[in-house]
């Protein structure tokens, strides 16, 4: 049975508050007292920052998008953003990619068109973050060992993991005849077990497909400059939002000073990395988990907690409730001009 997003919205937070109560159970009564001092107004540039970098996002998609369909617009591409990442955050495993399909296609982008948009997109932005993620690494990786000697080793799969996402998204455009036999096999298998009548058209189509998802995915080779661009600006994206702990650190009166700006990158790094190893919609639980026994490093127990609840919904929860309001508006106008 098909479980809606809201009903996944509801089980996110129901987690979220059982892992909350149970790390901070003998502190809620001083991070209570941490966040009733602290003023909404200073918080506001905070979500604007986070939302602004959703809205990066889709200035991004945008420009991916836009050679395939002149007239689609800047706003198109950051509503779609925001759809993209509600679905990402509620749905386990790709949602955001299957909805942001869903949108294209009532914009009447083909499969296949979908298809090399999305890898694009994907592909550039895990190019970004391992580039990110090697540099910060290789500054503080010693520093890692010194304040998380069981935890290192994980960060590193985490690492890994991601590594291996980008060797996927590059061997689907490096070996497209590696996919094509892959999936040859798949229809021979289907055909075996009678799931489908006519293999040789499904293959003539499957083989088309891939060939056209090649040719336009090839277009990242013959625009270098626009291509370093988005990756120079999601590289961007990825250092402002690890920086936001610290932005939260200063709002809540913390002793900091600018020489901790990069520890705190570093960590939101870790934490990021470290959200890997779950298959988690959001990495609910887990992230936040992760947060407060990282930053325990740096501030007391209440203090990291206090500032992963500011944390995660600047940069968690605030883009759930944009990105729903925009798939709404966005769904509501593909019905109504049928």
């Amino acid at each position: 049975m098909k479980i809606k997003p809201i009903y996944q919205l509801i089980f996110m937070i129901l987690l979220m508050l059982l892992v909350i109560g149970i790390i901070l159970k003998d502190d809620y009564s001083i991070i209570l007292i941490q966040l009733s001092k602290i003023s909404l107004i200073a918080y506001l540039p905070i979500l604007f920052l986070c939302a602004s970098l959703g809205m990066i996002q889709g200035l991004i998609l945008y420009r991916l998008a836009k050679p395939y369909q002149t007239n689609f617009k800047i706003s198109e591409g950051i509503l779609f953003a925001f759809s993209g990442s509600f679905f990402n955050s509620v749905t386990p495993l790709g949602g955001g990619q299957v909805s942001l399909t869903y949108i294209l296609r009532k914009k009447h982008f083909s499969y296949t068109e979908i298809a090399a948009i999305l890898w694009k997109d994907f592909f550039l932005f895990q190019l970004a973050l391992i580039i990110t993620v090697t540099m910060i690494l290789g500054i503080s990786m010693k520093q890692a060992l010194f304040d998380f000697p069981k935890t290192a080793a994980w960060i590193l799969f985490g690492y890994c993991i991601n590594i291996s996402v980008l060797l996927f998204l590059y061997s689907m455009n490096r070996f497209p005849q590696l996919y094509i036999k892959i999936s040859s096999l798949l229809i021979l298998f289907l055909k075996k077990l009678h799931f489908i009548q006519d293999p040789e058209t499904l293959f003539i189509k499957g083989k088309d497909m891939i060939d056209q998802f090649n040719i336009h995915t090839s277009q990242l080779k013959q625009n270098k400059k626009e291509t370093f661009l988005i990756i120079i600006t999601h590289g961007c994206r990825l250092l402002l939002l690890y920086a936001v702990p610290y932005l939260i650190a200063l709002l809540l009166q913390l002793p900091l000073t600018l020489e901790d700006l990069f520890r705190v990158i570093s960590i939101s790094c870790f934490v990021h990395m470290l959200n890997a190893l779950t298959p988690l919609p959001g990495d609910v639980g887990w992230s936040e988990g992760m947060f407060i026994f990282l930053f325990m490093s740096m501030f007391t127990k209440s203090a990291a907690g206090s500032m992963m609840i500011l944390w995660r919904f600047a940069t968690f929860y605030l883009n759930i409730i944009l990105g729903a309001c925009c798939f709404i508006m966005l769904k509501r106008k593909y019905e109504s001009s049928k």
